[in-house]
């Protein structure tokens, strides 16, 4: 009678005993994933290679590129918001927060704010005054604490738990100075609030390494060998003579190409073939894009290869990416820093005041003027059907950028112009 073996199952309902498939004796079954852990010292090596600065800058390069507009305020107050912005550095402030964000995992804006109370009392952001916004400072992950020992209600975390109350600010003189969390921003990299460089650390070394390999094959790739008689023995005896001889047999076929040899000696070249290193670097390269999520053609420079592939589709769905990121991670953080330029320009809050973002792609000139000429055909439609008034399609040709010289008054004197007359 044959002996039966229990043989247990791994994973899945698909088994093959024969060739041990998803079973205990399958080698693959047996791999796992690791956590890994990478402090700020390996983070920083990794960031000056050009490809890892790449991946952590652009994105945020790409949100705030094209800027943003407000709606529901008048011109004149639009510009003194930009140049509030423009005092308070808003835009470079945001871009270092960001750029840290990403690279540590987390970072902090804290608010300068001259209300005459310390950093360790609470802010109301809501009744802030006129002109007590003074600045905005970028804060790195390590320079903020959390201290654990008090947490915010429920109720004002919008149910997020575990928020402390305050945090330890450690200054450039090594001071550390207690923060109430009202004057701080925290600008986390997700709910892990981990490096960018994290999910990817091990793809942009695979790639750095097989490009180093490359860049060594190079010298390795034509190679002179002379067979030398009695070679060990002259070099126990008199190494120095011959390192001299090849020395100088060298120098005479670098300034005329010929080589002079003994008679005795043999001399042969071999050189190495590249084929299939372009393709697995490409390769390598390929997965490093997918890994940072992001274009090949806009982290390379150069478009993959295939027929009529120019990556225009690619750098859509980059930028349909990049533009959830400004309205999930972007927008939250405008919504809370525009109302206090507000409040510091006018001394209260300003109401009905949105926020919308340029475009990121840039159509041709063809595409835009198809584009117009079908909003036109709408509009006309719709202001024929009483649905659209003029003012209403010139504040949307202001906002949409297509004429600059409309201006609110020229839009209010075109409200007036549609108002009803009386009865």
């Amino acid at each position: 009678m044959t002996e039966q073996t229990q043989v247990d199952v791994i994973d899945g309902a698909y088994v093959n005993f024969v060739s041990n498939l998803n079973t205990d004796r399958d080698k693959a079954s047996h791999g796992t994933f690791q956590k890994i852990s990478v402090d700020d010292n390996q983070i920083e090596a990794v960031y000056q290679d050009w490809l890892a600065k790449k991946i952590i800058n652009r994105p945020v390069q790409d949100m705030l590129r094209s800027g943003w507009y407000f709606s529901g305020i008048d011109e004149d107050k639009s510009l003194a918001l930009y140049a509030e912005m423009e005092r308070i550095k808003l835009v470079e402030r945001l871009y270092k927060a960001l750029i840290w964000m990403r690279k540590y995992g987390k970072s902090y804006l804290l608010l300068g704010v001259a209300d005459g109370q310390t950093l360790d009392q609470p802010l109301d952001r809501n009744a802030l005054r006129r002109g007590q916004l003074q600045f905005i400072t970028v804060l790195k992950h390590n320079q903020v604490k959390a201290l654990t020992s008090e947490y915010l209600p429920l109720e004002l975390t919008a149910g997020e738990p575990f928020q402390p109350v305050y945090f330890e600010y450690k200054q450039g003189n090594n001071q550390k100075v207690k923060v109430h969390s009202s004057r701080l921003i925290k600008i986390a990299n997700g709910e892990e609030e981990e490096s960018s460089l994290l999910s990817i650390y091990y793809t942009i070394r695979n790639f750095a390494s097989t490009n180093a390999g490359a860049a060594s094959l190079v010298h390795e790739a034509k190679i002179d060998v002379i067979k030398f008689p009695g070679l060990m023995d002259a070099i126990k005896s008199r190494a120095k003579d011959v390192m001299e001889r090849f020395g100088a047999a060298a120098l005479m076929k670098s300034l005329n190409g010929m080589l002079v040899i003994d008679k005795q000696e043999e001399y042969e070249s071999k050189s190495y073939t590249f084929g299939g290193l372009p393709e697995l670097m490409r390769e390598f390269a390929q997965q490093t894009a997918g890994a940072a999520d992001m274009p090949y053609t806009l982290l390379f420079g150069q478009t993959t290869s295939g027929l009529n592939n120019s990556g225009e589709f690619d750098l859509r769905s980059y930028y349909d990416r990049i533009n959830t990121e400004q309205n999930w991670l972007l927008k939250p953080l405008l919504s809370l820093l525009i109302p206090m330029l507000y409040r510091n320009l006018y001394g209260d809050s300003p109401k009905g005041i949105g926020i919308l973002f340029n475009s990121l792609w840039q159509m041709d000139a063809k595409t835009r003027s198809e584009v117009e000429k079908n909003n036109k055909d709408r509009d006309d439609k719709y202001l024929e059907l009483g649905i659209v008034t003029e003012a209403q399609i010139a504040k949307q040709l202001r906002e949409d950028k297509v004429y600059d010289f409309i201006t609110e008054d020229h839009i209010k004197k075109l409200e007036l112009i549609n108002e009803d007359p009386p009865d």
